[in-house]
């Protein structure tokens, strides 16, 4: 009896998926955030004399140190490993000190004259800038993105729409999650794509929501299955050659 290889497309939920990489900058929105609500406590609480104004003006600096932080290096999962047990064994190096010398005591002098005040307007004025450079952003990604369909990868740029077309058969594609702290921000990520025909491999950089992105282009690759059936041609009769 004889095989046949009969190939059957699946019931498609997915025709194409469209993926933009994203720049850095999108990952200082906690600071557009912060500026927000930094600017509204300030603004009816007294403005720059206010009771809150220090309190506002220490949690902007910290999230504004967090946020360059964050874009200067790319904290992977053992760098951030090594980091928090570092503070950590500070933290407890502080406590053992503090049993023979006045330690809290000295810090806590040392940083009550660090005092920040910042003007409503600064805070203001810096969440305006942030929603113009974030819909800049916004705007160009419109116009500079890849769309994976099941037989080829399309990468559409420009104002007149430039296109750059790759097979997409025989796909590979691997998903990386380079920076623990982007990727709790925005859930983003690398995804690689290793066209069959393609000596280099197509890098996209801080893509967001990356593992709904992998799911998705899995489940469009997959979307061609090979099923092995009997064939229907009869068998010969014994004897038929004879």
């Amino acid at each position: 009896m004889t095989t046949a290889a009969k190939v059957q497309p699946r019931r498609r939920d997915i025709d194409s998926i469209t993926i933009r990489s994203w720049p850095k900058v999108v990952f200082l929105y906690p600071l557009m955030l912060t500026s927000l609500i930094c600017g509204t406590i300030q603004a009816t609480t007294g403005g720059i004399d206010g009771d809150f104004a220090e309190i506002a003006g220490m949690l902007f600096f910290v999230v504004l140190c967090f946020n360059f932080l964050v874009i200067a290096f790319e904290f992977s999962r053992f760098k951030t490993l090594a980091i928090f047990f570092m503070i950590l064994s500070v933290v407890f190096l502080l406590l053992y000190l503090s049993t023979r010398w006045e330690v809290f005591d000295f810090l806590g002098d040392l940083f009550s004259n660090f005092r920040i005040r910042i003007s409503t307007s600064f805070y203001f004025g810096t969440m305006v800038y942030f929603l113009l450079i974030f819909a800049g952003v916004f705007v160009n990604t419109r116009f500079n993105y890849w769309v994976i369909r099941s037989n080829e990868i399309l990468h559409k740029e420009g104002f007149l729409g430039d296109v750059k077309r790759f097979p997409s058969p025989n796909l590979k594609m691997t998903k990386e999650i380079s920076d623990v702290f982007e990727f709790l921000l925005l859930g983003s990520g690398r995804v690689v794509l290793y066209p069959a025909t393609e000596k280099q491999a197509i890098v996209l950089e801080h893509v967001l929501g990356v593992n709904a992105a992998e799911r998705a282009i899995q489940e469009l690759l997959s979307s061609l299955s090979v099923e092995i059936e009997p064939s229907e041609e009869p068998a010969p009769p014994v004897g038929a050659g004879d």
